[in-house]
């Protein structure tokens, strides 16, 4: 996975610190200024009077975390910028400020952010003293009103002369209590370090480029992880012999652009070329393959169209025959019949008329000349009476039977009984017959002609297959009872790796010696 990902991976550790690091450049310059705030929990006020303190049981880091918010109302920000003498609205502060408990400590943080490095000092500072002064009336409000009740009264009995009574006495002594206990109170929160200097804190393109590439490492493996998940496309072969449960028989590569557009076969036109070789590897690895089982009739199907299954059997057909075999090769995709094209038999009765009766078999099979390279292959009749042709310097042949007229529903026609009459009288005559099949998975019949087949060969393109689709490919050839042979990989050229000790070969002795280089 990862040198097949290796080029997004790469691309994300080069560029997520690069972007990083330029952003950080065009940063304005901001500074970050502190301030700390002591925050008591002992109420010395209660403790002088004997009265218990209501706050012992409450937790350090509640009472801590509740001060903290409270330094973030709007009326201590507004008199922070009031008392450092700058425009700016509360909530302009608030967004550019924090308050933040210490751990396991009774101190508060006070952080301010500014783009002036003096500006940051002072508003920590200012922020800081305004807290305490904020805290402090919260503290002494209901003593300070006390006190002003007392020395109203005592006022008035100074006025009336009363000064020598007991009541004048006892409001002294109470107003002198009074001021005693608010001064005690008023020392709950006390600033225990001004901001000294404030710190850079943007840009930082070093430490912001070291993140970066953090970020790069992590965001590249994910989005390769991702987009392996997300890919149902197959990279070799591996991956489809996997998927299918088959062996590889062979890799062929696309054919030429000119014998595509004429519907030429490559063994037929350039028998010498590395195309051609591939099929020849196809036909000695299917020998192999046919030494278990002896599979005489063979389907050659694909999970979809346009995998270049026609031209795979059609191609497999001549080499095997030029190998010395006797081959049938039948044109069963009766959907999109093709074989027509390639052996130019759209005039001659094929399959559908042999089974209605309207042609006989030795008269719809028609034989195709193996002797001359660089032609379509020309056709010649059978001998009457067996079938045969003319065997090739080899001894092998060739007969392909056409599709015919497409019958109106071509899934009854693979499975009846009279196509099955049709297999039967060609197997004694026959050292192989191969037959195009429709792809699987669009249609079923495939999987019904299966049941009158020996073998079962695959034909996979690689930039067409997915593994959904090979999936449920397995899953319905797993039920048919003919032998899975192995598949063809088709456009082998796309393949991972492809090249490497692949292709090696020499051409005919009239020809240059010619070589795959890897």
């Amino acid at each position: 996975m990862a040198r097949r990902h290796r080029l997004i991976i790469l691309e994300t550790i080069v560029f997520v610190p690069l972007i990083a690091v330029l952003v950080s450049l065009h940063q304005p310059r901001l500074y970050s200024a502190s301030a700390e705030v002591l925050l008591s929990t002992q109420n010395l006020a209660t403790q002088l009077n004997g009265i218990p303190d209501p706050n012992i049981y409450q937790s350090p880091d509640r009472t801590a975390q509740t001060q903290a918010l409270l330094a973030r109302v709007p009326e201590v920000a507004m008199r922070t910028v009031q008392a450092a003498g700058v425009r700016l609205s509360s909530d302009s502060f608030l967004a550019n400020s924090s308050v933040t408990p210490k751990t396991n400590a009774n101190l508060l943080d006070f952080t301010v952010q500014d783009h002036s490095r003096m500006l940051a000092t002072r508003l920590a500072g200012t922020y800081a003293e305004q807290f305490v002064r904020y805290r402090q009336r919260l503290d002494t409000r209901a003593l300070h009103t006390a006190r002003t009740e007392v020395q109203q009264r005592i006022a008035k009995l100074s006025s009336a002369g009363d000064k020598s009574s007991p009541v004048y006495q006892s409001l002294i002594t109470k107003d002198e209590q009074l001021a005693t206990m608010e001064a005690l109170q008023g020392s709950n929160a006390s600033v225990v370090r001004t901001p000294s200097n404030a710190a850079q804190v943007q840009p930082k393109p070093v430490r912001n480029g070291i993140l970066g590439l953090a970020l790069g490492v992590a965001l590249g493996i994910g989005l390769a992880f991702l987009r392996e998940a997300l890919d149902t496309r197959l990279r070799s072969a591996d991956d489809i012999a996997e998927r299918l449960g088959m062996p590889l028989l062979a890799r062929l590569p696309a054919p030429p652009r000119g014998l595509r557009k004429k519907d030429r076969l490559v063994m037929l036109a350039e028998p010498a070329k590395a195309s051609s070789e591939a099929f020849r590897m196809l036909r000695t690895n299917l020998d192999f393959v046919r030494l278990d089982n002896a599979a005489k009739s063979i389907m050659v199907t694909s999970s979809v169209e346009r995998e270049g299954k026609s031209t795979t059997v059609a191609n497999l057909a001549i080499a095997l025959a030029r190998g010395g075999e006797r081959v049938a090769l039948l044109d069963l995709d009766l959907r999109r019949p093709f074989l027509s094209r390639f052996f130019d038999l759209d005039r001659q009765p094929g399959v559908t008329e042999v089974a209605i009766g309207r042609a006989h078999l030795e008269g719809a099979l028609v034989q195709v000349n193996l002797g001359e390279a660089g032609e379509r292959g020309g056709l010649t009749r059978p001998a009457a009476g067996n079938g045969r042709a003319a065997p090739t310097s080899s001894g092998g042949s060739l007969h392909v039977l056409a599709a015919g007229v497409i019958p109106p529903n071509p899934g009854e026609f693979v499975g009846s009984d009279a196509l099955a009459t049709i297999l039967d009288e060609l197997q004694p005559r026959f050292d192989t017959i191969l037959i195009d099949a429709p792809p699987a998975l669009q249609v079923g019949d495939a999987i019904a002609l299966s049941r009158h087949v020996d073998g079962i060969i695959v034909v996979v393109r690689l930039n067409v297959a997915r593994r959904p689709l090979l999936n449920e490919l397995h899953r319905q050839l797993s039920s048919s009872p003919a032998a899975k042979l192995g598949f063809v990989l088709t456009a082998a050229e796309s393949e991972e790796g492809y090249g490497y000790g692949r292709g090696y070969y020499y051409e005919t002795p009239q020809t240059q010696e010619e070589v795959s280089v890897p």
